[in-house]
């Protein structure tokens, strides 16, 4: 039997329920690059995994760059993009060493989620992971990442039928289906911050969007459905955009949704953006 890394949790597979119902408020709130991608409900099997309990700190992130030297996409492109007044706007200068304000990260900080990291730049961290444990440690798909995400539920989210800023990091201004206001932070919060889901997994909503290896299909969720129960799907085989979930500090609480699929080109980096490791046995 594999024997865990610290802080990773064995994640048994099963058959769920992929997507959201098409009433679930904040299902067509959001498109970016103009893309809007589906969330129509289809059967999905997943194998067993082990999911990280936390997202990649700056301190792993940190221990990684000075390991092996690393140049993060934001250092080679000289800028990051973070969420400013409303706005998206590039950044120069900041990278994984930066927080959400484009400061560098207080040692207080070192427990927050790693931010400013590309999809390339979290792949690269997985490979040195695996190269130095000799396990296979990678991104989770978008069915693993929303599988145990659910843990179980059914609902919107996995807290129930709504989601407070006691239980998740988000924009507390924007609740979602206009239930009451929360708070603001601002700012990420250290990984361990809330309580964790029904299978121990923390901060699954809300704090940072998080990476998964899947290209984005925006009618993938068909196609899938159309083949029957899909097992193990890891998306389509080409894309322009890679699959972000989870929401973060500077979205709305829609967007935290279990169901919720974000995505961007996998080169980019953002103040809002991190990621786990899953690693198979």
């Amino acid at each position: 039997m594999t024997i865990s890394p610290v802080n990773f949790i064995l994640i048994r597979g099963g058959a769920f329920t992929m997507g959201s119902p098409v009433d679930e408020a904040g299902r067509d709130d959001y498109r970016l690059f103009g893309l809007k991608a589906n969330e129509n409900r289809h059967q999905v099997i997943v194998s067993d995994f082990f999911m990280g309990k936390y997202a990649v700190t700056v301190a792993d992130f940190r221990e990684f760059v000075e390991a092996t030297g690393y140049r993060s996409d934001a250092e080679k492109g000289g800028f990051s993009v973070m969420f400013i007044d409303g706005n998206l706007e590039d950044r120069h200068g900041v990278n994984w060493r930066h927080g959400v304000t484009g400061l560098e990260r207080p040692e207080a900080e070192e427990n927050h989620p790693v931010v400013h990291v590309s999809w390339n730049d979290a792949v690269a961290y997985c490979l040195w992971m695996t190269e130095k444990s000799e396990k296979r440690f990678r991104l989770p798909t978008e069915a693993e990442w929303e599988y145990a995400c659910r843990a179980g539920s059914l609902t919107a989210f996995n807290t129930g039928e709504n989601l407070t800023t006691a239980e998740a990091n988000y924009n507390g201004n924007y609740p979602w289906n206009n239930n009451e206001k929360g708070c603001f932070l601002g700012n990420t919060v250290a990984v361990d911050s809330f309580a964790p889901n029904a299978w121990g997994l923390y901060n699954m909503h809300g704090n940072v969007w998080e990476w998964c290896s899947d290209w984005l299909g925006g009618n993938y969720y068909d196609e899938c459905k159309e083949d029957g129960r899909a097992v193990n799907p890891a998306g389509p085989v080409t894309g322009s955009f890679r699959v972000m979930r989870g929401g973060s500090w500077s979205f709305n609480a829609g967007r935290c949704r279990s169901a919720y699929r974000g995505h961007s080109v996998p080169g980019l980096r953002y103040g809002s953006v991190g990621f786990r490791l899953i690693f198979v046995d």
